[in-house]
């Protein structure tokens, strides 16, 4: 009778036809509600056939839903008939087990409980609402156990006895591991002695076996909220299989525990004797250096692991992607959307999750031996290290470095096997951080720790500050400090992040990365006060300052601090910290305590260049080299009438409208802003042969000089132009002619500066403007008069007449422009032109 409801009872046709019908059956309750309007009787006669027929529509749908659970559970038996039928005729065919019998009896039971878990995951979720199903899954689940738990047993204890005969020098050498790799690989099968052979069948059986428990384990836990059966933690028997050699010699080594392998007459190849370890002092060191020497030198990491074990996994991971493939074509049922869990798609999480990442599964065990190690002796709480009764606590300092350098050779171990790579792993796959075991608990030891990292960095640091070379030939374009400082930060920035705690790494920033760089301002600050001195040191041979050797010198080493400076921001920048990606993802309201800092060293290199350029321009060119005295003349020059005091002028003033030369009194100036600017250029041209790729930051200071220098001597000249003292009420064409000749001179020192309309260009268009000849000057009048439709012949502009109308204002704008003089605002251009005679 079960077999004919197989053949008569679509359980999908049921369930979608039931709930057609009682779909309709609401919808034409709904309609009855809605036309009770219509007539209190007749309502409530179509609503009790309405009910009577929602009833119909239940009671087929519960008959539906009972036939397909009576379905799936028959479904349930046939897979387990099928099951048993294959196990029967794969023992007859198998016989019984004689020589080379254990690798035999393995495969067979590793079959079945494959077949047997593939069975679960297909009807995981299909017994919870048949009290027949869940008895029978029930006890389905407790069989598989209890043969999993043999096989497993019976496959670790083969995968034992292989690897101590076939490889009984692992892990002390690179020849076991070389042996081993090659056993496990595939691609050399054919060339394996049968003894490898029959290793590589009990290998896979291993895996298979966790790999099909640990999918029947994922799905229980998908089909159920009680926390029993949540998700258990992973474990990799092969691998744990391979440390196991690993933990027993450490164990002799580290921890005089005599069992395995070792006995009390045994020894160790190449390994470190116990009895050195009873010392505090080089534990760690002895320890990583050890496990350091398994992982490179005897290749347990790169090539057991990654040339061995992981493609093995990979291996049976395809190969049971396959026979569910042919599962699910010989059943239709299989693997259907209905059907509950997909077997593939079970085993393709598991694959990205956890078990395409064995390598770092093996760093994380590793890490667990070196923390079982170090707390079995007392690491950071014996008395010879800390506490009043240490003799030298450099013992412990030194402690902590290998514990930092540890974890540093960890995270590049996992970088370099997975690059980026790192979404979707299992965040308890990641190795055990030794920092956060031994160092992030105890916060006082924390402290005195960071403490003495502060006080060591600042030392070192301030021994490097020594004064800059004059000599030009040795000048750097940024200074040893800066760079012991970039290094110093490079340091810090990986201690902190090795913290995978966010409170330890602010700690981290607050106490040792910040006081070095408020220490590093300092001391570049008392380096600058010397450069100033000597910058406006003076020469009794020179009216203006030192020589020009002297000046060059110390321009290029105001050059190499500015940049310094600049750079070192820069690296402070780079220097805050990263999440990573074991750890809890840094919240917003989390202060950088880096960002202050951060501003206050771009202000201060900004700072640096205005003390540079102020000192320069106010002190030298305007005190000492005669640009105060000019600017001070030169109204009265430009405004001066031609013919007055002409035999006063003499010659000169004759020959004015043939020749045109620098005004004396500005030979002095233009003299060191020239040699100040070509030391610029001997930077610069130092960073033109560096590498393109760290070149562009190290032209800061030459060319923040030049532009600060621009812009503070044109600002002088602007001034003159545009008269905002009015010292100059006249503009007459001679004197405009000379100050342009003047202002264009200095405008050709600054070529390389990448100001457009600073106020050297600006000064240099209103000299333009006002030693404009008569012909042109008058053509531009009267093009802005015929904006305004004023009288030509008036005697000044009125800058009113514009602003009063926007269109007006912008095709005057737009006609000074055209003429070249766009870089003057309307208002200085009409007032020049007001002013000209």
């Amino acid at each position: 009778m079960m077999m004919a409801m197989d053949t008569t009872i679509d359980p999908a046709a049921e369930l979608a036809k039931a709930q057609s019908h009682l779909d309709h059956l609401i919808h034409l309750h709904q309609k009855a509600d809605d036309d009770q309007a219509d007539g209190a009787d007749d309502a409530s006669h179509e609503n009790d056939a309405a009910a009577a027929n929602e009833d119909v529509a239940t009671s087929l749908y519960k008959r539906a839903i009972e036939a397909q659970d009576e379905i799936q559970f028959i479904k349930l038996q046939r897979d387990v008939i099928n099951l048993v039928n294959d196990t029967v005729k794969n023992s007859q065919r198998d016989g019984a087990v004689n020589e080379g019998g254990a690798d035999v009896a393995l495969s067979t039971a590793t079959d079945q409980c494959t077949s047997l878990g593939l069975v679960l995951i297909r009807h995981a979720n299909h017994h919870s609402h048949n009290i027949k199903s869940r008895q029978l899954y029930a006890k389905l689940t407790s069989w598989y156990a209890n043969l999993q738990i043999d096989a497993r047993q019976m496959a670790c204890n083969l995968f034992r006895a292989h690897l101590q005969k076939e490889a009984p020098e692992y892990p002390s050498s690179q020849q076991s591991s070389t042996v081993i790799a090659e056993a496990f690989s595939s691609s050399s099968a054919k060339q394996q002695q049968q003894q490898q052979q029959s290793w590589s069948v009990v290998a896979k059986c291993l895996v298979e076996l966790q790999i099909i428990y640990d999918a029947v384990q994922l799905v229980q836990s998908q089909t159920t909220d009680d926390d029993k059966h949540s998700i258990p933690q992973w474990r990799f028997d092969i691998v744990d299989e391979l440390c196991r050699p690993i933990a027993e010699r450490l164990r002799y080594h580290f921890l005089g525990e005599q069992s395995g392998l070792f006995t009390a007459s045994a020894s160790s190849p190449g390994g470190v004797e116990s009895d050195k370890v009873s010392t505090m002092d080089r534990l760690p060191e002895w320890l990583f250096r050890y496990l350091r020497e398994i992982m490179d030198n005897h290749g347990a990491h790169s090539v057991v692991m990654i040339e061995g074990v992981q493609p093995l996994i990979d291996a049976v991971v395809d190969s049971l992607l396959v026979r569910t493939q042919f599962l699910s074509e010989d059943n239709d049922d299989i693997d259907s959307p209905d059907s509950g869990f997909s077997t593939q798609d079970v085993l393709m999480q598991l694959k990205q999750m956890y078990y395409g990442h064995s390598s770092i599964y093996f760093l994380r065990e590793v890490s667990r031996m070196a923390r079982h190690a170090l707390r079995a002796n007392s690491f950071l709480n014996h008395p010879d290290m800390v506490g009043s009764e240490c003799r030298d606590h450099s013992i412990a300092l030194r402690g902590i470095e290998q514990l930092f350098l540890f974890d540093d050779l960890l995270k590049k171990k996992i970088e370099s096997d997975r690059g980026d790579d790192l979404f979707g792993i299992d965040p308890m796959l990641y190795p055990v951080r030794m920092t956060d075991t031994f160092l992030t608990p105890r916060e006082d030891l924390l402290l005195w720790w960071m403490g003495d990292e502060r006080d060591m960095a600042i030392a070192r640091l301030t021994l490097s500050s020594c004064p800059f070379p004059t000599n030009i030939a040795n000048q750097q374009l940024c200074p040893p400090i800066t760079d012991l400082f970039a290094a110093l930060l490079y340091s810090s920035r990986s201690k902190a992040n090795a913290f995978s705690d966010l409170r330890s790494q602010q700690m981290y920033v607050a106490n040792v990365v910040a006081p070095l760089c408020s220490e590093y301002l300092e001391l570049m600050h008392g380096e600058a006060t010397l450069l100033r001195q000597r910058l406006l040191a003076r020469d009794t041979t020179k009216s203006y300052s030192g020589s020009d050797e002297m000046l060059t010198a110390n321009v290029l080493e105001w050059v190499s601090m500015i940049t310094g400076v600049h750079v070192a921001a820069y690296a402070v920048l780079r220097s805050q910290i990263t999440q990573n990606a074991e750890s809890d993802q840094i919240r917003p309201e989390h202060h950088n305590p880096l960002d202050g800092v951060i501003k206050s060293i771009f202000a201060f290199g900004d700072a640096m260049v205005d003390e540079f350029v102020s000192a320069f321009v106010e002190q030298i060119m305007m005190e000492r080299a005669k640009l105060a005295g000019y600017t001070m003349r030169a109204p009265f020059l430009i405004s001066e009438h031609p013919h007055e005091h002409h035999e006063r002028r003499g010659q000169r003033e004759r020959d004015v409208k043939y020749t045109l030369t620098l005004s004396p009194d500005l030979n002095d100036s233009i003299h060191v802003l020239s040699v100040t600017l070509k030391a610029c250029q001997i930077a610069a041209a130092k960073v033109n042969s560096m590498d393109s790729r760290t070149a562009e930051m190290m032209y800061f200071g030459s060319q923040s000089i030049e532009n600060s220098l621009s812009h503070a001597v044109g600002c002088k000249f602007l001034d003159i132009g545009l008269d905002p003292m009015g010292m100059c009420p006249e503009i007459y064409l001679d004197g405009a002619k000379q100050f342009c000749h003047d202002v264009c001179a200095f405008k050709r020192l600054f070529q390389h500066t990448t100001s457009s309309e600073g106020p050297m260009e600006r000064a240099v268009a209103a000299s333009r403007l006002m030693s404009l000849d008569e012909s042109p000057l008058t053509a531009l009048r009267d093009a802005l008069c015929a904006l305004i439709s004023s009288d030509t012949g008036s005697e000044a502009l009125f800058i009113s007449d514009f602003a009063a109308d926007s269109r007006l204002l912008e095709e005057a704008e737009s006609m000074l422009d055209a003429k070249g003089f766009g870089s003057l605002a309307l208002e200085e251009a009409v007032s020049i032109m007001n002013r000209r005679c």
